[in-house]
């Protein structure tokens, strides 16, 4: 499989406006309005690939994990040149599949299980664009 690059990283927090401010400050960049995802969070992203995500319920599957893992560093996105072909070679190895979602109608992205991947949940990214926060929040 072939990666075009590291992405974003995803980092759990428990108040998505108080991390965002905090990062915002620490490396002077910009998060905008944050959107709802699949996995039952809410989540921002910068222009460096900082992805900030709270979980919106209490008994979801992201409140779960951040229960027992706290916040932290969660997920890295690694950007490919054909989805379709990772997503095969990864559940050839083994890797389970855990989801796919487009982002925005602009980025095609497909989540696989932490636990064939050494605790990091790894996501897989296609999309044309000059990094995924350019991507997911032009018109």
């Amino acid at each position: 499989m072939r990666v075009e690059r590291l992405d974003f990283v995803t980092i759990f927090v428990k108040d998505l406006d108080k991390a965002a401010k905090f990062f915002s400050d620490l490396f002077e960049t910009e998060f905008p309005k944050s959107w709802p995802t699949v996995m039952d969070t809410r989540e921002t992203i910068d222009r460096i690939g900082i992805n900030l995500a709270a979980p919106r319920t209490r008994d979801g599957v992201s409140s779960k994990v951040m229960a027992s893992k706290g916040e932290g560093l969660i997920t890295v996105g690694l950007k490919v040149s054909n989805l379709d072909e990772a997503i095969a070679e990864l559940e050839s190895r083994g890797i389970r599949f855990l989801f796919r979602e487009k982002i925005a109608g602009k980025v095609d992205y497909a989540a696989f299980h932490p636990k064939d991947t050494y605790g990091a949940m790894f996501v897989l990214t296609e999309y044309k664009g000059e990094n995924i926060a350019s991507a997911v929040t032009s018109k």
